[in-house]
């Protein structure tokens, strides 16, 4: 039975390691997903604690679940590209080019709750809230061709077209 866990334990081992020798090439943007996640973790639960809400487990069960589904997306990626044979430049450049995607998204996210977070009409508050508009791409809504656009594109959903 020894022998048995001690087995278990080297070949738990030797696949963690051989994991973290074929990642190493994108270990920077597995690092970057960590603190970019751990952010939109803590300022979520920042901007709840700050509205008088209470600790939501099914919203950090969901944090975590789109985190390790992002991870797996990313190790996927550079993994198909990998044994597809991709240049490594391309391969690393469309793996940061994904993780970028992410920040983006992430961003605002983690933006918005900032900005809830803040009392309106302060300083910082409008900082923020510029910011927020900036990365939504707000000012964008107030062109004039801009708001028929979207108005037709809701009534096209709608209709199921």
């Amino acid at each position: 039975m020894n022998d048995l866990i001690t087995f278990i334990k080297a070949a738990i081992i030797g696949i963690l390691s051989e994991l973290f020798a074929f990642f190493a090439p994108i270990e920077s943007n597995f690092v970057a997903l960590v603190w970019l996640f751990v952010l939109n973790f803590l300022f979520g639960l920042f901007a709840d604690v700050i509205a008088g809400r209470d600790f939501s487990m099914r919203k950090a069960i969901s944090c975590l679940t789109h985190a390790a589904m992002f991870f797996t997306l990313c190790a996927s990626l550079y993994g198909i590209g990998y044994f597809q044979n991709m240049c490594a430049e391309v391969l690393h450049q469309c793996v940061s080019s994904f993780c970028w995607i992410l920040i983006y998204c992430y961003s605002t996210n983690i933006v918005r709750n900032i900005r809830c977070a803040l009392k309106s009409g302060t300083p910082a508050y409008r900082t923020v809230d510029l910011l927020y508009d900036v990365l939504t791409l707000a000012f964008v809504k107030t062109l004039p061709f801009v708001g028929e656009i979207i108005k037709q594109r809701k009534e096209e959903q709608q209709c199921g077209g």
